[in-house]
């Protein structure tokens, strides 16, 4: 009884964190051509990484970084790393996002 609880849990688990993060791009492709700066900020806080791009536009960068976990034989895999790069047009409101992996 005990086993199939605890597979429960690690089912619920693993979908919530699926969940979580399809819920976050669901957000930015729900919200183009109508969130504002602030309310991106208000949601996410400041952003890692803020950028002027044709002295128009702002591009804001936001990282995602998971921890890498030792494996059965002790040795660690690697974490991952997820940029969401939010493009916002001269009147701060967001135009464009793109999910990408971390450049080094």
């Amino acid at each position: 009884m005990n086993r199939v609880r605890a597979l429960s849990f690690l089912a619920m688990l693993t979908a919530g964190i699926f969940a979580c993060a399809e819920f976050e791009t669901g957000y930015f492709k729900g919200r183009v051509n109508e969130a504002t700066m602030e309310q991106v900020a208000k949601r996410y806080g400041a952003p890692h990484k803020s950028e002027r791009a044709d002295g128009k536009r702002t591009v804001w960068t936001y990282f995602e970084r998971g921890s890498g976990t030792a494996s059965y034989s002790g040795s660690a895999r690697g974490g991952f790393c997820r940029a969401y790069v939010l493009t916002f047009d001269q009147d701060s409101i967001l135009r464009q996002w793109n999910q990408e992996e971390c450049r080094n």
